[in-house]
């Protein structure tokens, strides 16, 4: 009886082991999917630049920050800009080509994101 108890017993970790091992293994599907990495707001495409420059709402705002993003194997440029008088931030996001693009979840993009 005690063997039998101390078999169920080691089957029942292995087999617990084994779930853990295999929930472990699989990818995130959105970290694959995505990658971000900071970059310098002077390395930005000229397109980009030009795009911003030629933009009334952030030609005279200073970058925070910017963001190069693949998705689906596209170039996207994330560009956060200093935060105005009211303490709200301005982000836009730019292919390649330095035209302003949607949101991710398909809707369409405001003129201006406001970020608290």
């Amino acid at each position: 009886m005690k063997k039998l108890m101390l078999s169920l017993a080691v089957m029942s970790c292995l087999a617990y082991t084994a779930a853990i091992a295999q929930e472990a293994s699989t990818p995130n599907l959105e970290t694959v999917d995505q990658e971000t990495t900071k970059i310098d707001p002077e390395s930005l495409p000229e397109k980009v630049k030009e795009a911003i420059q030629n933009d009334e709402t952030t030609k005279d705002i200073q970058i925070a920050e910017a963001h190069q993003k693949m998705k689906d194997n596209q170039v996207y440029y994330v560009v956060k800009f200093e935060k105005d008088a009211t303490g709200n931030e301005l982000k836009k996001k730019f292919n390649a080509m330095g035209e302003e693009v949607e949101d991710d979840n398909g809707e369409e993009k405001p003129e201006i994101e406001l970020v608290p």
